[in-house]
């Protein structure tokens, strides 16, 4: 979701508007506020009281989320975005907008769970949601769950799109001679299939069931390689069991790092176990654009986002052995059937997930909503 603001953050200047940009507190929060300056935004710090999400409806927690609207109101806020990351995380944000007469619109980044709002707080959230303009979601699941939660909160004719998260296609590609470099530094030989997983090691993201897929593709095919890029809280229970299999000289861990795109390159295949709480996953749209065919759950968003590439094949997230039969049936691929892989995987990513069309369709978004307010500079 950050990336999705940073990039929007980019896109919005880049159209001449300003843009500010204020979010709670999370890990290297620093380094992002960097990121939102080298994209043309300005951070700033805008927390109202979270009356509604934690339920402390009494009217002196209200008043405490509106102290606020000063603040907006100092820096001529005319139309606001609200980055959904949960269910109703934000809905305090929205009723503080409304109640200083600022439109906004909702972007949607991860599919909702069933938990829906105690009646008591209902009529704060319809208020909140008065000045809703519009919404996205960055896929058709996500749409799906947002318009079960929200659809008796938002005015009836709220416009809800559907716009993908977008990657750069011309940063991530094959490179002959970084593969050969990165394969060196890592240790592997041309023999090696390598076996690329990728993202915060949370249980989320679910990196045991991955190994254990490794493990089960390992035993029927030497010569592969796992390279887990990332790092989160999952990493000493991950060496544990990396050590439990013996599997320390077939599995490299680099921790996070700040350039992912040569790990692609140096990779034959992705790898993403991820559970149902992604929304529009990026890093298997980056592996594609690298050239590199990806073996990912057969959920609902995986297949709406992925089911087209012929370069992806979706498993049941719980049956090990159809994700080794996944990863046996490209290492098993001779060099022109992995190059015309390759080059499907390359073609999908540019056509479906650049972020040159991500931003076609936020600009038009956008300015489809502009013509609906009274004024629409600055964002």
């Amino acid at each position: 979701m950050e990336r999705r603001i940073e990039a929007e953050t980019k896109l919005l200047t880049h159209l001449g508007h300003t843009v500010f940009v204020a979010t709670p507190h999370f890990l290297k929060l620093a380094q992002w506020q960097r990121d939102i300056q080298v994209a043309g935004g300005k951070y700033i710090y805008w927390r109202p009281y979270k009356f509604i999400e934690r339920q402390h409806l009494a009217a002196p927690f209200r008043w405490l989320a509106l102290l606020s609207i000063p603040m907006l109101r100092y820096y001529k806020i005319d139309l606001a975005h609200i980055a959904l990351p949960w269910n109703f995380f934000g809905i305090s944000l929205a009723y503080v907008l409304s109640a200083a007469n600022i439109p906004f619109v909702m972007g949607v980044h991860c599919k909702f769970d069933s938990k829906t709002l105690p009646k008591k707080s209902l009529p704060f959230a319809k208020q909140a949601l008065r000045s809703l303009k519009g919404v996205y979601a960055v896929s058709a699941p996500v749409k799906d769950a947002f318009v079960r939660l929200y659809q008796d909160l938002i005015p009836a004719s709220t416009p809800i799109e559907v716009i993908h998260n977008g990657i750069d296609t011309e940063r991530y590609q094959p490179n002959a001679a970084t593969r050969q470099i990165f394969r060196q530094r890592l240790r592997f030989t041309e023999e090696n299939f390598v076996v690329m997983f990728c993202g915060r090691l949370d249980e989320n993201k679910r990196p045991l069931f991955a190994l254990n897929v490794f493990a089960d593709f390992l035993a029927n095919y030497p010569q592969g390689r796992l390279l887990i890029v990332g790092d989160g809280p999952e990493i000493n229970v991950l060496k544990a069991k990396i050590d439990a299999l013996k599997l320390q000289d077939k599995v490299i861990l680099t921790g996070q790092v700040a350039d992912t795109t040569p790990y692609y390159q140096a990779s034959d295949c992705y790898l993403s176990t991820s559970g149902q709480i992604e929304g529009c996953p990026l890093a298997t749209a980056e592996a594609l654009a690298s050239g590199i065919p990806a073996v990912v759950p057969n959920d609902d968003v995986f297949t709406s986002v992925y089911g087209a590439s012929t370069a992806v094949q979706r498993c049941n997230p719980d049956i090990l052995a159809e994700w080794c039969q996944a990863l046996l049936s490209v290492a098993q691929l001779d060099a022109a059937a992995r190059q015309l892989l390759s080059q499907s995987a390359q073609t999908f990513a540019q056509t479906h997930l650049s972020v040159e069309l991500m931003n076609q369709k936020l600009t038009l978004f956008y300015e489809n909503i502009a013509s609906e307010c009274s004024h629409s500079t600055p964002l």
